[in-house]
């Protein structure tokens, strides 16, 4: 028997994870993620910097997030009966 583990509540809270592919290294964000707050999920990017006096920070961008494009279903197959055969 499985044993079900309590739902986590995942209102107001995010998580970030390092980028493992960057288009352009200059521009890509160096951590990828998302940020749910008050129930609306927003994607967040940060970017490792160094601030004038030479201290390394995270600067953080938010966006919403895209929206992916449902995918097509399958055009129907059709079926037919052996006798439907020519030979």
């Amino acid at each position: 028997m499985k044993s079900e583990r309590p739902k986590f509540d995942n209102l107001n809270t995010g998580v970030l994870f390092k980028a493992t592919f960057k288009r352009d290294p200059e521009k890509s964000p160096d951590y990828i993620g998302t940020l749910n707050v008050e129930g609306k999920v927003w994607t967040i990017f940060g970017r490792m910097r160094k601030s004038q006096d030479g201290k390394p920070f995270m600067g953080l961008s938010v966006a919403v997030p895209k929206e992916r494009p449902e995918p097509k279903p399958a055009p129907p197959v059709d079926d037919f009966a052996d006798d439907d055969l020519n030979f």
